[in-house]
């Protein structure tokens, strides 16, 4: 479920950022993955993992953001 929802966001972004960030979201993917999985054998540990994912997952979305702000102006 939160494997999916960050494919999700990822794929939305335009595909130069997604090629330029391709190992991170997969490090991000792998890790979401695993959050999924075994989030029942022990809800606290996975519970702060997802924290830090998430916390890695507003850095790729600023970076996706400020490229965006980049390409606008270039287009103006």
């Amino acid at each position: 479920m939160f494997k999916q929802e960050l494919q999700d966001l990822f794929t939305n972004m335009p595909q130069q950022v997604q090629e330029k960030l391709k190992p991170v979201t997969d490090n991000l993917l792998e890790r979401a993955g695993e959050v999924d999985a075994f989030a029942a054998d022990d809800p606290d540990y996975y519970e702060n993992e997802k924290e830090l994912i998430m916390k890695e997952v507003r850095k790729v979305k600023y970076i996706n953001d400020q490229w965006q702000i980049m390409n606008a102006g270039r287009n103006n």
